[in-house]
């Protein structure tokens, strides 16, 4: 009997004992304040605020929505139709293209070249749209239309004629991304000025247009 009672007094004791070291081992293992600091830090890695400032600084590259390109070209020219009596010339050309979305750009170009000693010249200035085709890595291929006024001068049996055309261009190229305000590039474009009759030198009456290709690469920048 003293045995029994002696065995009811000493489970009490071994509970209490169990219970103050299991306390201990559950504050050992979970320090406090470590659930919370470890909530807080992903939370603030992860803010809205955060990921909308990493996606503005990944934009600003060449071509995208919101910044200003400016390229310069070089290449050849190849004079096609009635204007293939001159010889073939390589002639520069400076591009700007103003990112409107992650698709179309506004782009436009001034150029010009001259053909046979100078016995034509070609001034143009052209404006329309650009359509990024895809992005694949660094590469974008894309497509362009446009619209455009061009200035033909051609000297021929003594006579000289001039004057003010309309045009249309249509072209395709691919740009290369070197950096975030660097960028490379060829393209080639097909330009046509709407025929007009135009009075020459020698009081004649001539017909003044035609088209031509060029294949043009060219470098630029990015602000």
């Amino acid at each position: 009997m003293r045995i029994k009672v002696a065995n009811f007094r000493v489970l009490p004791l071994l509970f209490t004992v169990f219970g103050v070291c299991s306390g201990v081992s559950l504050s050992h293992s979970y320090p406090r304040g470590a659930s919370n600091d470890s909530t807080f830090s992903r939370t603030s890695r992860d803010s809205p605020s955060s990921k909308k400032q990493n996606d503005v600084n990944s934009d600003r590259t060449p071509l995208a929505p919101g910044t200003h390109n400016v390229s310069v070209g070089v290449g050849q020219v190849f004079l096609l139709g009635s204007l293939s009596r001159f010889e073939n010339a390589i002639g520069p050309e400076i591009h700007y293209t103003y990112g409107v979305s992650d698709l179309f750009s506004f782009q436009s170009n001034f150029g010009y070249h001259s053909h046979s000693s100078g016995e034509l010249s070609i001034w143009n200035l052209s404006a329309g749209l650009r359509a990024n085709l895809a992005y694949f890595d660094s590469l974008v291929p894309f497509t362009k239309i446009g619209l455009g006024f061009y200035y033909p001068s051609y000297t021929e049996n003594n006579a000289s004629v001039s004057g003010l055309l309309f045009g249309m261009q249509l072209g395709t190229g691919i740009d290369l991304m070197i950096s975030n305000s660097v960028f490379f590039g060829a393209q080639t474009t097909y330009n046509t000025m709407f025929d007009s009759s135009k009075k020459a030198s020698d009081n004649t009456t001539r017909s003044l247009g035609g088209a031509f290709l060029s294949f043009m690469i060219h470098a630029g920048i990015t602000f």
